[in-house]
């Protein structure tokens, strides 16, 4: 079977290291890529993985709501969200799935146990938030807080958030258990904290999704602070499995994923 990520940028992407050494630990022969389709091109995406024979496919920024035209059915936890990051391919058709959530819940509730009592605000109203929040109110205490530099963002969400704009969320700050940011921030080397963390309480877990580089600059500006830390590492590893177990049916083998990933980023350090 043939699988790879697409996002625009992708030069990175762990995930074909991560995915084709879960590949060669099952014994599969199995392959994964990274491809790199810039939003203008993005309306040649069928004709895009079509050419290259793919099974299935992750999607990435800035392209998990893009996608969903192009899909013929969309699962019911991935529909309410509103954004994709996994597709498998059958007989010619494209199912989406998202799987960004569960991955970072399954992560942040071995770090934080009690996410039932946490009071939680989400960075950034984009896919990624999405499927945060739609896996988090499952869980944690709500209504979950959504603040984002635009309120039109809002107008895609169907899920019943607390919604602020970034400075209503720097004034706030002392209330929330949990912070996350979801926004790109932090990625490729800028050097941007998306809101001041001069209000944050000094128990308040900060985390970010991303994982390159491990310690975004909102998580080194929190850690100066004293507070703990949480970074995407977990998040992306688990999102993974669960796509692997959707186009293959099998198991992925969760270790192996996490220490291939770990090796590659002390080698890029």
């Amino acid at each position: 079977m043939k699988f790879a990520v697409i996002g625009h940028p992708i030069d990175h992407s762990l995930s074909p290291i991560m995915h084709n050494a879960n590949f060669k630990a099952l014994g599969r022969d199995d392959t994964y890529e990274a491809l790199n389709i810039p939003p203008k091109h993005f309306h040649l995406i069928k004709e895009i993985i079509s050419e290259k024979q793919l099974d299935g496919f992750n999607i990435t920024i800035p392209h998990k709501e893009s996608i969903i035209p192009y899909l013929d059915e969309i699962d019911t936890h991935a529909s309410k969200i509103g954004a994709i990051n996994t597709v498998k391919i059958q007989d010619g058709k494209w199912t989406g799935y998202n799987t960004d959530g569960i991955g970072y819940v399954k992560g942040l509730k071995r770090v934080y146990p009690d996410l039932e009592h946490a009071k939680i605000l989400l960075l950034g109203a984009g896919g990624a938030s999405k499927g945060l929040a739609a896996a988090l109110s499952e869980i944690a205490n709500k209504p979950l807080t959504v603040a984002n530099r635009t309120m039109k963002r809002f107008d895609t969400w169907d899920l019943e958030v607390e919604q602020y704009t970034l400075k209503e969320a720097e004034a706030n700050l002392e209330q929330f258990d949990i912070v996350i940011n979801t926004t790109p921030a932090g990625m490729n080397h800028n050097q941007d904290v998306v809101i001041s963390l001069d209000q944050l309480a000094p128990d308040t877990l900060v985390s970010d999704i991303v994982y390159i580089p491990e310690k975004t600059p909102i998580l080194a500006l929190a850690e100066a602070k004293g507070n703990s830390i949480y970074n995407g590492l977990d998040m992306f590893v688990n999102q993974g499995a669960e796509s692997f177990k959707i186009w293959s049916g099998a198991e992925a083998d969760i270790e192996v994923m996490k220490s291939t990933v770990i090796e590659q980023l002390k080698r890029r350090n």
